[in-house]
């Protein structure tokens, strides 16, 4: 009796020892569970995203900022100036020194105040506004929830450059609707047609009807003028990409 009381002890702690190993073995495998998480978490803080913002335009063109965030902190910006022609100004050749001091400097004010919200370069006061705009609507993008689908506001689109040409819409934004679009076509070498003097009517009468369908429709998405298919693709090339400067959400493709 004795010792089968003996040998039920011994079954009894056996058993609590393979238990607790096992439990034991459990918690250690659950562990590593929770370290990816916490890794995942460190990685998604360190990571760098860039975005691009653009400013309103003006006779003499906008800009846009390119900003990258590391969590909330800016780590870097890069700003350019695109000239009312479609062309991206040259500051190495640029004679207007305090714009081209604006340039070099006002991405290290950015960096630094971690905001757009710094001091405009002193003579380059339109230029610095263009680049703080731009830079204020990438951080918009980096936040995300920005109510709306476009900044009010006139914007500036190209088309892509062919052999025969390109072309530049100004589209002017109000709560969401097309008040005003004005169209520009160039040749090859970069020379704006004079409407006034062209002697193919088709492409006169296009440059002044494409402006109001765009209207018409709030959208790019509008028929092709008769007699001038090139013009018309080109005029709905450069309005899409200037609605895509004044997107709220660039993630949101436009209608």
């Amino acid at each position: 009796m004795r010792r089968i009381n003996f040998m039920a002890r011994v079954v009894l702690y056996v058993s609590l020892g393979i238990l607790t190993i096992f439990f034991l073995s459990a918690c250690e495998m659950q562990q590593p569970e929770n370290i990816p998480q916490r890794m995942e978490k460190d990685v998604r803080e360190t990571t760098e995203k860039t975005y691009t913002g653009y400013s309103d335009a003006n006779e003499h063109g906008y800009a846009w900022a390119k900003v990258t965030v590391r969590g909330d902190d800016i780590t870097h910006v890069e700003l350019m100036e695109i000239l009312s022609t479609g062309d991206e100004k040259d500051y190495e050749t640029y004679q207007y020194e305090p714009s081209v001091k604006a340039y070099e400097e006002m991405p290290e004010r950015f960096v630094k105040a971690d905001s757009a919200d710094v001091d405009v370069y002193t003579g380059a006061t339109h230029s610095s506004e263009k680049f703080k705009q731009a830079v204020a609507r990438a951080l918009d993008y980096a936040k995300g929830g920005v109510e709306g689908t476009y900044y009010d506001g006139t914007f500036q689109g190209e088309s892509e450059r062919t052999d025969y040409g390109y072309a530049v819409a100004l589209v002017t934004i109000k709560d969401d609707k097309i008040s005003n679009v004005e169209l520009k076509e160039y040749d090859a070498n970069g020379n704006q047609k004079d409407f006034s003097q062209y002697q193919w009517e088709a492409a006169v009468e296009a440059n002044e009807e494409m402006a109001e369908r765009f209207v018409e429709a709030n959208s790019p998405d509008v028929d092709l003028y008769t007699n001038a298919t090139q013009s018309s693709i080109r005029y709905k090339e450069a309005v899409t990409n200037a609605l895509r400067h004044a997107r709220k959400n660039p993630d949101k493709d436009v209608q």
